[in-house]
C-alpha cells in the first residue's frame, strides 16, 4: 500500500522502514508526533497564504494608486493598465482567500481529532 511520508508528504511504500526522500524512520515517530507535523505543516501553509494575500492586496491598491494617479495628472479616462491590474489581483486575491479558508478548515477538522 502507498501512502505519504508523515514529514517530506511524498508517496512511499508502507512496508519500508526508512523513507528514501527525507530519510525518516518510521518506526520512531508516534501517532502523536505525526498528527503534530501535519498541523505544523497546516500553520506553515496558513502563514504563506496570509503572506500571499498581502502581496494581492499590495497589488490592489498599487492598481488603485496608478489609476488615480492617471486621472488627476491627465484629467482624462486612465489606460488599461490599471484596471488590468486590479483584475489580476481581485482574481489572485479571491483564489487565494478560497486557499485559506479551505486550509483553516483543515486544520480546525485536525484539532477535533
Amino acid at each position: 500500500m502507498i501512502v505519504n511520508c508523515p514529514q517530506c508528504r511524498k508517496p512511499i511504500s508502507n512496508k519500508v522502514p526508512v523513507c528514501p526522500h527525507c530519510s525518516l524512520e518510521r518506526s520512531e515517530i508516534s501517532d502523536e508526533q505525526i498528527s503534530e507535523m501535519e498541523r505544523r505543516r497546516l500553520r506553515d501553509r496558513i502563514y504563506r497564504l496570509k503572506m500571499a494575500n498581502y502581496a494581492a492586496i499590495t497589488v490592489l491598491l498599487t492598481a488603485a494608486g496608478w489609476y488615480f494617479y492617471e486621472t488627476a495628472k491627465m484629467n482624462a479616462s486612465p489606460s488599461f493598465g490599471p484596471l488590468i491590474l486590479t483584475g489580476i489581483g481581485a482574481v489572485f486575491y479571491v483564489i487565494l482567500r478560497g486557499l485559506l479558508f479551505q486550509s483553516k478548515r483543515q486544520l480546525k477538522q485536525l484539532r477535533r481529532r
